[in-house]
């Protein structure tokens, strides 16, 4: 599974659970599990076009500068 899906599904996930009026500390959970993979999106695509001039293959919607 690729990043952009695991952060769309933990994203899902997040408000659902904020529909079913889940506790303060589950959602803050899941919060920290999206910060997570979005820094780990940014890791591996963000710097990689910085350094490549181009877009990785996981990375197909950043723009140009």
């Amino acid at each position: 599974m690729d990043i952009k899906n695991r952060i769309e599904i933990a994203r899902n996930i997040l408000i659902n659970a904020s529909k079913m009026n889940a506790s303060e500390e589950v959602l803050l959970k899941i919060s920290r599990k999206i910060d997570k993979y979005v820094v780990e999106y940014y890791m591996k695509c963000g710097v990689q076009y910085q350094i490549n001039k181009k877009n990785c293959g996981d990375c197909k919607n950043i723009p140009e500068r």
